[in-house]
């Protein structure tokens, strides 16, 4: 149990600071839990970013170099069970880079390492597929005319946009959690989720300025 006024007033418990969500009406935060659109606009993702922004975000960035390896090497070998082959893997393993990621720790009880066992990997691969950048054609990783396009400096401003759209509202984030928290936060609002991790995207995500 807590105090009786623990959940008043919740600067009690974050040393003085008031948190933003105390000032909304129950309107403003039913309408933050819509999916942003043209017409749902109380979340706006800036889709302008400047090429250092993007440089600045470890999902974009690397999901940059998925694409650029992709490309590249004219495709990038699948598994039968559609993830990138183990001599892929080893080789994304020197080019990607996550924040307080220790490989070294994250393999330690690994005698070889799949896609999933490498979750940066993993994780941009799924989101990079459902964004429609890359496809599997016929045993390899491709990348689309969609996802040549992105690595244009005047397309790139979008990517981020279309990442943190399509993980939010579009992907089932309950996947990576290996089903230890369940659907939260996702199931909590209006979210429409896809079937599976790799589904396509549905809807091209409408973002807005900032």
């Amino acid at each position: 149990m807590v105090a009786a006024d623990f959940l008043q007033d919740p600067r009690v418990w974050l040393d003085g600071v008031e948190p933003a969500w105390t000032l909304l009406t129950f309107e403003s935060f039913l309408a933050l839990r819509h999916e942003p659109s043209a017409v749902q606009s109380a979340i706006q993702i800036a889709n302008d970013l400047s090429v250092g922004e993007i440089a600045g975000s470890p999902v974009a960035r690397n999901t940059l170099i998925l694409l650029g390896q992709a490309i590249e090497r004219v495709g990038l070998p699948l598994t039968a069970t559609g993830n990138l082959s183990r001599a892929t893997v080893a080789e994304m393993c020197k080019l990607i880079e996550w924040p307080d990621y220790d490989q070294a720790v994250a393999f330690r009880f690994n005698k070889v390492i799949n896609e999933p066992d490498f979750l940066p990997l993993h994780v941009v691969r799924q989101l990079a597929q459902a964004a429609t950048l890359v496809r599997a054609q016929r045993g390899k990783l491709v990348a689309t005319p969609l996802g040549k396009s992105i690595l244009s400096a005047a397309k790139q401003g979008a990517l981020l946009a279309i990442l943190f759209h399509l993980a939010f509202w579009h992907m089932d984030l309950s996947y990576f959690g290996r089903g230890l928290l369940g659907s939260w936060p996702q199931a909590d609002g209006s979210r429409k989720r896809m079937s599976g991790p790799s589904s396509p995207a549905s809807v091209v995500p409408q973002a807005t300025t900032r």
